[in-house]
């Protein structure tokens, strides 16, 4: 799997836990503050992320990533 679709893949997870248009988010979409911090969705995102790429993320990690683009980086990184 390309980095391309890591990140199109995590866009549409985001877009889903956060309630917001896939087309509103890009690698640089700043999760913490553009997504929002809510624990509910957070952990719906980790769940979306491990069960799809079978990569753990804690939920207190997800929002130490600054960017969409940072998390994809990470996501290729362990898979």
């Amino acid at each position: 799997m390309t980095r391309e679709e890591v990140l199109n893949q995590l866009i549409e997870f985001a877009a889903k836990s956060f309630g917001k248009d896939a087309s509103t988010i890009n690698e640089k979409t700043n999760i913490a503050e553009d997504l929002g911090k809510k624990s509910v969705q957070v952990i719906g995102m980790c769940s979306l992320i491990e069960n799809e790429f079978d990569v753990m993320i804690a939920i207190g990690d997800l929002l130490k990533f600054e960017t969409m683009g940072d998390l994809a980086d990470y996501v290729m990184e362990e898979m």
